[in-house]
């Protein structure tokens, strides 16, 4: 009896869920993310966009003394002088704010470059640590749908990320030299400032949070808003979708699901816009109540003209600034949901890695590979798909793994690799466990075409050349591998030959057939130099009956040559004859191994099914 696997849980981000918690993690966090892309780039936006804030006051004072200047001077007989000295002022303000517009021209160019920056290295970082994560978090349920969401989003929040981050040290700056200066006029004035912007920050919370909630509601309908625009826009058959007359329905439930959600998220904004207005009459009537009081004292000759035109700009830029840093923050906590589960998805890691002190597989001196009752499955709650495997296979061997549709057959090469781990039983190299090796170079040592093999739309020499990336420059040992799949004299029919595009949408591109896909998929599997084991899932299940075996002739002799172990799995009898041994596999058991004759006479599984085969394709004929 099989003992019980407890499923790993995958980890959660520890955040705090108070609201400026939620703030200072968001900000906390893309700050990091944005500073590993460019740091520099990032300090000179933060740095520029302080002193842009800044420069407000000093324009304000300049704007202070002109107009104290001009009072001062009228009816003056001399007029010269203050055209002089009001001129000189002009000049100093007129020079301020070219020196602030252009200063805020570079600064939106400086977010734009790093907007872009940040979207183009997410996507490389979201695809870098898809790449690190074992086969089982990928394939966890619950990972599947926070990463859709992070899949999702992360090109559209970047901007909104970038930009409030970036915008905040100008609104911090340009609020803190404001109130300095209300702080001189009168303390109370800096603090009403702030009290009276409390209810539009009050009501910009609240109504996030209610699109949050419309958000999660939506969730449901927003994937399959994404799965129907995919099938109507970027749909790789669009010949089916055109025979089938599809568009209009996919077209109408795209309207359907979109103008739903649109018009619950117009109702919230319309009330959200309607309740701040009645947010700002407090902030309208403190601001008329502050111009009162200044009037009177310029009445009074308390202060001049020009310093009531100082106090009544910086108290309007004092109430923008705030009502801009708050909008900011409250932007970024909107995204706050977001962040979270891109920090999440980041900062996992896989289960199945190198142990510290990891045995060296380049130190391996026979690459025997053993099975001991070996026991797997997917899933806790699934049946197993494994049942006390027990096999070796000696260096050099040529292995067949037949049987039916989900036997376990492909399950084996994932463990073989080690994308999965076992849950009972044991996996040996040369003696010792499998999990003992470093796992970056055990996967060195196999090149693997499996049956749902990845066709690179690139050119044909990246297509083979991936097979072995540290020698993609060697052109002749490209060639070398096209020639003995054979798919050499089509690529010397391309217009480009080895650097032409493999898909009909880039210029001068060509779309291969199935059978020329395969052997691009297997050229590339020989390509790979140094490997000491050759994995086929299927190699040849679309290649006519000739090149079959001419390719499987040549796996034969270059595993023989090499001593390169070949293992490959197959629905197809007809090659299967030519393999040291073969291993036959039912219901997630090896039932049956031999050769072909020792199988044949056994009269067994593999007899039966050999015969049917054979049978059909005499009676195609």
């Amino acid at each position: 009896m099989a003992k019980k696997i407890k499923l790993r849980k995958l980890p959660k981000p520890k955040i705090t869920f108070d609201r400026l918690g939620q703030i200072i993690f968001t900000l906390k966090e893309v700050a990091k993310l944005t500073s590993t892309i460019n740091r520099k780039l990032l300090f000179l936006a933060f740095f520029l966009n302080a002193i842009w804030g800044f420069l407000a006051i000093p324009g304000f004072y300049l704007e202070k003394l002109i107009i104290d200047k001009l009072v001062e001077s009228i009816g003056s007989p001399d007029i010269y002088p203050v055209l002089y000295s009001a001129g000189i002022l002009l000049m100093l303000a007129l020079l301020l704010s070219l020196f602030r517009n252009i200063l805020g021209s570079y600064t939106g160019f400086l977010r734009r470059v790093l907007s872009r920056y940040f979207d183009a290295e997410l996507g490389v970082m979201i695809g870098q640590k898809l790449a690190e994560l074992d086969m089982e978090t990928l394939d966890d349920p619950v990972f599947q749908d926070r990463f859709s969401k992070v899949e999702k989003e992360y090109g559209r929040r970047a901007w909104g990320l970038m930009m409030p981050l970036s915008n905040i040290p100008n609104y911090l700056v340009g609020f803190i030299s404001s109130v300095a200066i209300l702080l001189i006029l009168n303390p109370l004035i800096a603090l009403g400032v702030i009290l009276v912007s409390l209810p539009q920050i009050f009501i910009d919370s609240k109504y996030i949070k209610k699109g949050y909630e419309i958000w999660t509601k939506n969730s449901a309908n927003r994937r399959v808003w994404g799965w129907l625009n995919m099938y109507l826009v970027r749909n790789r058959n669009f010949m089916e979708l055109k025979l089938l007359n599809l568009s209009d329905y996919l077209a109408k439930r795209i309207r359907k699901i979109s103008k739903a959600i649109i018009d619950e998220r117009y109702k919230l904004n319309k009330k959200r816009e309607f309740s701040r207005f009645g947010s700002i009459i407090p902030l309208t009537v403190f601001e008329f109540g502050v111009s009162l009081f200044l009037v009177f004292w310029v009445v009074i000759g308390r202060i001049t003209v020009g310093s009531f035109q100082l106090y009544t700009r910086t108290l309007r830029n004092a109430e923008q600034n705030l009502a801009s840093l708050v909008s900011s923050l409250l932007e970024i906590y909107e995204n706050y949901i977001y962040v979270r589960d891109l920090v999440w998805f980041l900062n996992l890691k896989a289960s199945i890695k190198s142990k510290r002190g990891s045995i060296s597989a380049d130190n391996i001196k026979d690459f025997s590979l053993e099975f001991k009752d070996v026991w797997f499955k997917y899933k806790k709650s699934q049946p197993w798909v494994l049942k006390g495997i027990d096999f070796k296979i000696s260096p050099g061997e040529r292995i067949a793994i037949v049987g039916p549709n989900g036997a376990g057959k492909t399950t084996l090469i994932k463990l073989i690799t080690r994308f999965y781990d076992p849950q009972k039983g044991a996996i040996l190299v040369d003696g010792k466990k499998l999990n003992e090796f470093n796992i970056k170079q055990w996967r060195d040592k196999f090149t693997v075409l499996f049956q749902q093999f990845e066709g690179y739309p690139f050119s044909v020499r990246e297509s083979i050349g991936f097979g072995d990336i540290k020698r993609i420059k060697s052109i002749k040992g490209i060639k070398k591998a096209a020639r003995e799949t054979g798919i050499d004299e089509y690529v010397e029919s391309l217009p480009l030959k080895y650097n032409n595009p493999l898909t009909a949408r880039f210029e001068k591109g060509v779309q291969p057939s199935t059978g020329q896909w395969q052997r691009i998929g297997i050229s590339r599997v020989l390509f790979r130099k140094d490997a000491k084991f050759i994995m086929l899932d299927e190699p040849t299940s679309n290649v006519d009956p000739e090149a079959e075996e001419k390719i499987f002739r040549l796996l034969e002799k270059k595993t023989r040559g090499e001593n390169k172990t070949l293992i490959f799995v197959t629905q197809r009898f007809s090659t299967v004859r030519a393999a040291d041994r073969i291993m036959v596999v039912d219901d997630g058991e090896i039932i049956e191994q031999g050769t072909h004759k020792q199988l044949m006479a056994k009269k067994g599984k593999y007899a039966k099914m050999f015969t049917l085969q054979a049978q059909a394709y005499l009676d195609r004929n």
